[in-house]
């Protein structure tokens, strides 16, 4: 058994409460340094034919920091603040400390299983091909973030918890002294009171020890609960706005990269806008063919963009651009459409400046349509009401909008 003095108790007391400031300080400045080092690096994976023929693996690599993965920083930082406070309101509010343990503890776990996933985030933005299964690489900026957070959990569990109130004594009403009206006989009968003379009585060992409440009654555990509630609660709606933010930004970028319409044409609406198109529109095909193309595509068109705009003569000029999920979903398109084209009057050929481009002079349709991609990209440019004189054009906006990629 180990008894200490008051004054040894008072000592850890503010041992522990600088071990705590120290903790909380070094753990602030270890999660701004991740905030300035690299997070991940991503590798191009080798296609399973590659892997076949023993193609060697890519060079080329890919690092990221922590600001560069939307929809994964945004989280992690709302986290990072949420458990940065917690050892400040344990300084303010020390009967809450229980119930702050139990919150830094539950977050600090939820904060280091998201520190350890940004290999998602950093694949989608590095643009290489999921088919390829592109390897990845955690950097020194996961470790950082990982250590900050095991320095702020243990901030708030190193500061110690209130003493117990002290037991109330319980008073001998029995005593001679209590009532001096005694007569003698009276008092004769009451025994004399025992001093008491012990030296050392071992705290579990009382009978006057005041019964603590449960915990659901006690401040400090429902502290803990509502404060793991409420950061949940808010880091996913954080993360949930952070993801919608990211998908916008994709689309908005798609929309940069559409070619705009010259300077003297009059501007249209396109067939394709907020992430709809109507290939109708802008492919030289029946309506039943264009409903089995779109049946095909409609699960791995990820965004749409587009622009359109009539020329002086009347040609209607269109350009609409759809990204798919991967780039074999991309060929599979370009497959059915020239497959379907096969079947279309018309005159098909190759744009010789063009590589892997094809144009469409439609028979019954009168128009000029044409269909080049890279990657996960697919441009359609169509001159609709316009005669073979309209493939230079159309050639040239293809080449146009294969340059902005």
């Amino acid at each position: 058994m180990k008894i200490t003095s008051a004054g040894e108790g008072a000592a850890d007391t503010g041992s522990r409460r600088v071990k705590s400031a120290v903790a909380t300080v070094v753990g602030l400045f270890i999660l701004v340094q991740a905030w300035t080092v690299p997070w991940v690096s991503v590798r191009p994976g080798l296609t399973t034919l590659d892997q076949l023929i023993g193609s060697p693996p890519s060079t080329e690599v890919r690092t990221f920091a922590l600001t560069e993965l939307p929809g994964y920083w945004q989280p992690l930082c709302v986290g990072w603040v949420a458990l940065l406070a917690l050892p400040v309101v344990a300084w303010v509010r020390p009967p809450w400390r229980f119930g702050l343990r139990l919150a830094a503890m539950l977050l600090g776990m939820v904060l280091g299983i998201g520190t350890l996933l940004p290999a998602t985030a950093a694949i989608d933005v590095s643009g290489f091909p999921l088919e390829d299964r592109p390897s990845t690489t955690l950097l020194g900026g996961v470790w950082l973030g990982l250590v900050g957070v095991v320095l702020l959990v243990r901030a708030v569990t190193t500061l110690p918890e209130l003493p117990a109130p002290a037991a109330v004594p319980a008073v001998d009403a029995a005593s001679p002294a209590a009532d001096a009206t005694l007569d003698d006989e009276r008092a004769a009968t009451i025994p004399p009171a025992v001093p008491e003379s012990t030296p050392f009585v071992w705290q579990g060992s009382r009978p006057n020890v005041r019964t603590m409440a449960p915990w659901w009654r006690r401040p400090a555990p429902i502290v803990g609960v509502v404060a793991v509630l409420g950061v949940a609660g808010l880091l996913v709606t954080v993360t949930w706005h952070a993801i919608g933010s990211a998908q916008e930004q994709q689309l908005d970028a798609l929309d940069t990269l559409v070619v705009a319409a010259p300077v003297g044409s009059t501007t249209v609406a396109p067939a394709a806008g907020d992430d709809q198109v109507d290939l109708g529109r802008v492919l030289p095909l029946s309506r039943e063919r264009t409903f089995l193309l779109a049946e095909q595509a409609d699960a791995d068109v990820v965004h749409v963009a587009g622009s359109a705009w009539t020329q002086p003569d009347g040609t209607s000029i269109s350009i609409t651009l759809l990204e798919f999920n991967s780039t074999e979903s991309a060929n599979q398109f370009r497959r059915s459409y020239a497959d379907l084209q096969q079947v279309t009057p018309g005159e098909l050929a190759e744009l010789a400046s063009v590589p892997g481009s094809t144009v469409f002079i439609g028979a019954e349709r009168p128009g000029v349509w044409a269909v080049a991609g890279r990657d996960q990209l697919i441009v359609i440019a169509s001159a609709a009401g316009g005669s073979a004189g309209s493939v230079p054009i159309v050639e040239s906006l293809v080449r146009a909008q294969l340059d902005r990629f």
